[in-house]
Parts: C-alpha cells; structure tokens; sequence
C-alpha cells in the first residue's frame, strides 16, 4: 500500500469524530478531532512509513508533538502532513482538497495534471487528466497559452466572489467522461462555471446569486444550485461550440443570451430552467450564426470588390502620373531644343544679338525646365504617401478579415508594381532634365564669354572617343532600371 492510500485511509478512519475539521492545499493537509484508537493506530502507520519526501506531524491538546500511539482516545489532537506539490500539478488526499481546488480559478487555470489518493478512476478534461495517486509527486507540464475567448471577457461581473472562470477548458471533458467521487464533483463545479459563462452579467443582491441575460425581453434571475442532475451534454456543447470552435466567441455568446433570454420559464432559477431550454435554445443559436455567416459572406465579397476596384483606379492613376512625367519632360526639352533653334537661326542669317540677352534666356530656360520637373515629382510624391496612409488604414479597418498572405497577393503585389513603374519613369525622366539642363548651362557660360567655344570644339575634337563612350554609357543608362 502507498503512502498517498495509507494517508487517505487514516483520514477515513477519522471521519467517525463528532468535532472533525479537515483542510486541504495541494502539498497540506491539516486535520484535527478527537479521534478513536482505530484512527490513531492509522495514522500510527503513516508516521511509520513516512517517506523522505513527506513531513508528518501529531500535536496533543498541550500543542507538544507526539506519537500517535501516545495520544489518548477522545483527546482532541491535531495532525498535519506536508509535501512538496507542483503547481501544474496537485497532489490530493482527500474529496475537500479535490472541491478546494476546483473553486481555485488561478490554480485550476494553472493545472495540467491531478493525481488523487481517494479515488482509482481516471477522466480527462481540455485542460488537465485526472488519474491515481502513486508513488512520490512529479511536476506537471506547463500550461498552454490562454485562448483569446475567456469567458471573463463575454461576461460581466459585479461582485469578486460571483464570477466567469478565466479558462473553459477545465471544464469541459474530453473523451469518456468518469465515475466516482471526484467525477461527481467535477461535474457540479463544471455545470456551475459553463452556466455562468453563458450569461451577460452575474450580481449579488444581499446574499442571493443572480445573473442577467441581454434579449427581448432581458431577463433577471436567480442563479440557483447545481448539482449531478444537470444538463451536462448540453452545458458541454454550448461551452464547446461558443469558446473553442472558431473565433466568433463574442457573436455566438451573444446569439446563445438572447436565445435563452427568450420565452424563459415563469418562476425558474437559471440553474432550473436550463434543464429544459438550453438545447433548443443552442439549436437556435446555431441556426441564426449560420445566417450571420451568410450575411458576412456577402459583405465579405462586397468588401473584395471594393478593394479591386479601388486598387484598379490607384495603380490607373499612377499609370497615367509616369504618362504625364514623361510627355511634360519631352514638351520641355522641346522648347530647350526650340530656344537653340532660333539662336542657330540667327547665326545662319548673320544676326548677331545681344549675347547676354541670350545667355539669360538660357538660364530662364533650364531654370524653367528644372522647376518644371522637381514641381511634378513632388506633387507625384505626396500622392505616394498618402496612397501609402490609406493603404495602411484599409488593411486595418476595412480588409482585417484577410491574413497578410492574402492582402499581399490581392492587394499590395499589384501596387507595389504600378509604383515601380512609375519610379523608373522618374528616374529616366530625370537623367534627361540633368542632361539638357547641364547643356543649357553650358551655353549660357559660352553667350556670356565665360567660355570660349572655339576652345570648348577643339577639347571635344580631341576627345572625341572619350564622349562616345560617355554617350554609349548614358544610353545604355537611360535604357536600363
């Protein structure tokens, strides 16, 4: 027999004293009464058998430690055995402990595994097994991240001792479902927790429970006791089809309130009237989030829609800006081509102006040409940057429901081409401006004498393998992103 059996029987035996007080923590049990011969030659064994890993301890009435063997029948004595428990995982003795621990949130939301000494049966829940107690305690695994949907988010509380649990899924089975004591008491703490997850506030009023259900009408009931004799299938079907099944917690708690909110029988505790509402009323609740989903269907492909067409307009838009860039630039080096024109002009008919006149109309020409250019790019510019604020504003507010994988091809890819494009026009566009410019320069230093142009010619004459290849370079340059 192990210790865990042999201190589990020793407080049975100790169950026959009128004054009996039991207390249980995981890795504590404190037990005082005044026991009978039988009960102290049990826990006589314990303290025989006592392992390394667990403390036991008998005080008598005088608060002196002793053996149990030395106390007398009948005195009150108080009896205490401490081990080492893990978090994720305790360790009980008794049905107290197991009920203690079950109306511990934090550490009920904590635990992955439970090994009892009073029972033999095992039964597994979502979020922790339950299975016998032997040999030394061992740590549980880590417990899983909490889900988005915790009931304490759909339900509001007014009162710290009424509440939602944080966690579904210790109370929810998974598989075969137990028998025995520690089942039996599962089940009562379960069919409380799911109830009160499916209501929209829980509130005292003096020492009554109650709860309040938004529908039509809205409803304020009592929320009464829940034992064995509860609608667990149902309890456990709700839990599951409002908390783990997709991510519309908050739509389907919804749907399941109002549904039970309707047609409530008269006079009924909430832990009453679930007997008999709570499967038509989940049959309904489902029969409507299956409408809603059609519903957002159709606004989901109105949504698609609206983001093509927007899409299509944008990148039209930045088709016909590079259009624009480009016939502006051309329209441009056209009156720069125009200016030259009407100066060879006059040399060919031996008119010879002012050559100041002229080397300020080539100034006021490239000034022209490149204000032309960096006026139209910077307005492009601003177009791009707000293009790029409501594109963030639409991923965020309007296309959420897509994944990133999915806006990207749909949205981002096509977009980000058409701004490309529109980039390199910029960048050839602009190796044209600098180069037609820096030739209008050139000429206004030759008609205000700063340079000679015959000794300009004559550098060019005798370097003329060298421009060519400059040329040949600036032309591949143009022709290339």
């Amino acid at each position: 027999m192990s210790i865990s059996t042999q201190v589990h029987a020793a407080v049975e035996a100790s169950r026959s004293a009128a004054d009996l007080r039991i207390g249980e923590d995981p890795g504590r049990l404190g037990l005082s009464g005044s026991l009978t011969r039988a009960a102290l030659d049990a826990w006589q064994v314990v303290s025989d058998t006592t392992p390394d890993w667990l403390s036991f301890t008998c005080i008598d009435p005088a608060d002196d430690p002793i053996q149990p063997r030395d106390a007398i029948e009948g005195d009150r004595v108080r009896i205490t055995v401490t081990f080492a428990s893990s978090a994720n995982a305790p360790h009980l003795f008794t049905l107290e402990g197991w009920r203690s621990l079950l109306l511990d949130d934090a550490l009920v939301s904590s635990t992955t595994a439970v090994r009892l000494a009073f029972d033999d049966n095992r039964f597994r829940t979502r979020a922790f097994n339950v299975a016998p107690w032997e040999g030394a305690p061992v740590a549980g695994a880590d417990a899983a991240s909490p889900r988005d949907g915790s009931p304490r988010r759909q339900v509001r509380s007014q009162s710290s001792t009424l509440m939602a649990p944080s966690k579904i899924e210790p109370w929810v089975v998974d598989g075969d479902h137990g028998r025995g004591p520690a089942w039996r008491a599962w089940v009562a703490v379960s069919a409380s927790m799911i109830a009160r997850s499916l209501t929209n506030e829980l509130y005292t009023e003096g020492d009554e429970e109650r709860v309040s259900l938004a529908g039509q009408p809205p409803r304020r009931l009592e929320l009464g006791e829940f034992s064995t004799d509860v609608p667990l299938a149902a309890l456990q079907q709700a839990a599951v089809w409002i908390y783990l099944e997709g991510a519309d917690v908050e739509v389907r708690h919804t749907f399941l309130s109002a549904e039970l909110a309707r047609e409530w029988p008269a006079n009924r505790s909430f832990a009453d009237g679930l007997k008999g509402k709570l499967e038509s009323s989940l049959d309904s609740a489902r029969l409507l989030y299956k409408a809603h989903l059609r519903a957002g269907s159709k606004d989901t492909l109105k949504a698609l829609a609206d983001l093509r067409k927007t899409l299509a307009d944008d990148v039209q838009k930045l088709a016909q800006q590079a259009r624009d860039l480009s016939s502006a630039v051309w329209r441009d080096v056209a009156v720069a081509i125009g200016v030259m024109a009407v100066r060879f002009g006059l040399d060919a008919a031996k008119t010879v102006p002012s050559s100041f006149a002229f080397s300020m109309i080539y100034l006021l020409v490239a000034s022209y040409f490149i204000a032309s250019f960096w006026l139209t790019t910077s307005i492009n510019r601003r177009f791009l940057a707000s293009l790029e604020q409501s594109r963030a504003k639409w991923r965020t507010k309007l296309y959420a429901f897509l994944d990133d994988d999915d806006y990207r091809e749909l949205a981002e890819t096509p977009l980000f081409g058409a701004i490309e494009d529109y980039l390199l026009t910029e960048r050839r566009t602009g190796r044209v401006v600098v180069t037609v410019a820096l030739l209008l320069i050139l000429a206004t230093l030759v008609e205000a004498g700063i340079l000679d142009l015959s000794s300009v010619i004559g550098w060019t004459s005798t370097k003329m393998i060298r421009f060519w290849d400059i040329a040949s370079a600036f032309i591949w340059s143009f022709s290339t992103p």
